[in-house]
């Protein structure tokens, strides 16, 4: 979901396509001059039936990684938070009759690296982080998304962080720097699931 190492220059240059795609994706959001963002990652899971929203107050970053060299530990995501927007997105999960407590937590690396990566350090709108259900459950999160969606009325990106395709078993467990033949499926699926037509997401 945006190992730390996305932050090398070397193994991400700037030019390249990952560093130039997220880059751009930055860019457009700047250009909307939303109001705040909200953005979803995989490594923050709450309860299996309940929620919870970050942002009442700062909090310090989420190194939640291991093993990786220690510069990576030491990298900052300067942003600011808003404890109005947390509460916002508390009542419209509340008006659901889904559980969900604001909570004072940090960014996570599935976040603030991709978002560092994309240009967003020094935003001039807060971010907030909320968090997944515990659970695999296609139409609960569906339905989380679709609850959210009523923020982009109000001028709020929602942002869902992180790689499509994340098997750290594959990639150090192997020598071959082919794909697996089940990476482009999946990510065409994603594509599709993403991009195409309500009706049809949840097939």
């Amino acid at each position: 979901h945006g190992g730390p190492n996305l932050l090398d220059d070397t193994e991400y240059p700037p030019n390249g396509a990952i560093a130039s795609g997220l880059r751009a994706i930055g860019d457009e959001i700047k250009a909307l001059s939303p109001r705040g963002m909200v953005v979803v990652s995989g490594h923050w899971e709450a309860g299996a039936s309940s929620l919870q929203v970050s942002g009442i107050r700062a909090e310090p970053l989420i190194y939640d990684f291991y093993g990786f060299p220690a510069l990576y530990y030491k990298q900052q995501f300067p942003h600011t938070v808003d404890p109005q927007l947390s509460q916002r997105v508390a009542e419209l999960f509340k008006a659901q009759n889904v559980p969900i407590d604001t909570v004072a937590r940090g960014l996570d690396h599935g976040a603030w690296v991709v978002l560092k990566k994309a240009g967003l350090a020094n935003a001039p709108f807060p971010i907030i982080q909320l968090s997944l259900y515990k659970n695999e459950s296609m139409d609960m999160h569906v339905q989380l998304g679709e609850t959210l969606a009523e923020l982009k009325k109000e001028g709020i990106v929602v942002v869902g962080s992180g790689m499509a395709v994340h098997n750290l078993r594959d990639l150090f467990g192997s020598r071959s720097t082919s794909l697996r033949s089940y990476v482009e499926p999946f990510d065409k699926q994603i594509e599709q699931a993403v991009l195409g037509p309500s009706s049809e997401r949840k097939n």
